[in-house]
């Protein structure tokens, strides 16, 4: 959210650039830009490219990805930059490339599909709250790069064996992504509230607690009261981000596999498929 304006985030498109070039660029199957091919011999990679934009952006977010600082980060010029890219909106699949390639390769040997749906599920969540710059990209046009592919196959490899058609496959893994996406952007909130508002939770609800329970009449908000006490006392806090993703990634594999059950004509819960 922005902070003067009150409008969400920008959000930014991968895939802006020419498909050919970037496409080339993230596989490896050609040089990159016409201009990569003349002039000095080569020293740096899409790879190193991508592994010093990451750096930029977990410490700035995506705003600090300029051509300039990413010149200063490798130590070359910022115009040397394009004789490997053909423009800086490569920077965005260069970036998300590096961070992908972060997610481990293989699933738990010998674990049921929900265990491996919730590994998976997991390992995004860790990667949007290390790099929580991701979740200003949106994924309506996703990356098509090798590492945001072998992302997709793994999520796929983890439900093959539930039995499912094809398109009820893709189906579940965009669910559960927009779920963890969800829960990820809460969690991200949760923690930069102290740092954008100079209050931590703790003195945030010092500040309020006394003024509200002056105010509160618990005859007209009994659950309010009650739940609202027994959730504060559990958390600590106003909420528990982690605990709270931890619970609805389980609920939701909970109705996945109620639904494969059914398909199945085998009995509900959560281990109904095997």
């Amino acid at each position: 959210m922005n902070k003067k304006t009150g409008s969400p985030s920008p959000v930014s498109f991968p895939g802006q650039a020419d498909p050919e070039t970037t496409l080339n660029l993230l596989w490896g199957a050609t040089p990159a830009p016409e201009s990569a091919r003349r002039g000095p011999k080569r020293s740096l990679s899409a790879t190193l490219i991508g592994t010093a934009a990451l750096e930029l952006a977990d410490e700035g977010g995506l705003a600090a990805l300029s051509m300039r600082a990413l010149g200063a980060r490798l130590d070359v010029a910022p115009m040397a930059l394009y004789r490997y890219l053909p423009n800086k909106d490569v920077l965005l699949e260069l970036v998300l490339e590096a961070a992908y390639a972060q997610l481990p390769d293989d699933l738990s040997s010998g674990a049921d599909w929900q265990a491996c749906l919730r590994s998976v599920a997991t390992d995004a969540w860790n990667l949007y709250r290390h790099h929580p710059w991701m979740l200003q990209v949106a994924l309506q046009r996703p990356s098509l790069g090798p590492h945001a592919i072998r992302k997709y196959e793994r999520e796929l490899r983890a439900i093959e064996s539930a039995g499912l058609s094809d398109l009820d496959m893709d189906l579940v893994i965009a669910v559960v992504s927009d779920y963890v996406r969800g829960s990820a952007r809460s969690a991200t909130e949760a923690t930069t509230a102290e740092a954008q508002t100079g209050q931590s939770d703790a003195q945030w609800w010092a500040a309020h607690a006394a003024h509200l329970e002056r105010l509160l009449q618990p005859e007209l908000f009994p659950l309010a009261v009650r739940v609202g006490a027994a959730a504060g006392a559990a958390y600590g806090g106003p909420t528990d981000p982690a605990r709270s993703f931890g619970f609805g990634l389980d609920r939701l594999i909970d109705g996945i596999a109620l639904q494969v059950a059914k398909e199945q004509g085998g009995g509900a819960g959560r281990h109904g498929s095997r």
